[in-house]
């Protein structure tokens, strides 16, 4: 089970995190864009403690730049690994068309993180009968269990590129 901290987030947030009852939180912009964003075990990768995180609009998003929200996907971000020993994978949605854009404001946020050379960014994209599929996933370099992370996400990789031949 995930140790999440709201205190200790929202000590470092620009935003405000409240706990939703189901254990993930919700936050509120400056420009009255509410997100509600967490983690769920992902079964999808053979190996234990992978979580994926979502992050989900509650109302019609605002895709103007928002450096509070950077801020606040850091912190969250931040608290979880150092709180937990887990790998951490996204899957962009695409349901609206925008899923390179997710993986590239993903791929960015995580390149201006100050403590990027700690961790590894493994970006992973799909194409299939002519839609593209992005899917990141983050470790820490020291975790005792990487080698054995990056194959299950190399195994998972060519396991989806098989599958949609």
């Amino acid at each position: 089970m995930l140790r999440l901290s709201i205190e200790s987030i929202n000590s470092r947030s620009p935003y405000k995190l409240i706990l939703s009852g189901d254990g993930s939180f919700s936050f509120v912009t400056d420009e009255a864009q509410i997100y509600e964003v967490g983690f769920v075990e992902d079964y999808m990768l053979s190996v234990d403690n992978a979580y994926q995180f979502f992050l989900v609009p509650k109302s019609s998003p605002n895709f103007a730049k928002d450096d509070k929200m950077q801020q606040t996907i850091t912190a969250i971000m931040e608290e979880f690994f150092q709180t937990n020993d887990v790998l951490l994978d996204y899957i962009c949605d695409t349901k609206d068309g925008r899923q390179a854009a997710r993986s590239r404001l993903f791929s960015h946020w995580f390149n201006q993180y100050p403590k990027r050379h700690q961790f590894t960014l493994r970006t992973i994209s799909i194409e299939y009968e002519g839609l593209s599929y992005y899917a990141s996933a983050i470790i820490r370099n020291d975790h005792p269990l990487y080698h054995e992370y990056m194959e299950a996400i190399d195994d998972f990789e060519k396991e989806m590129r098989e599958k949609m031949k």
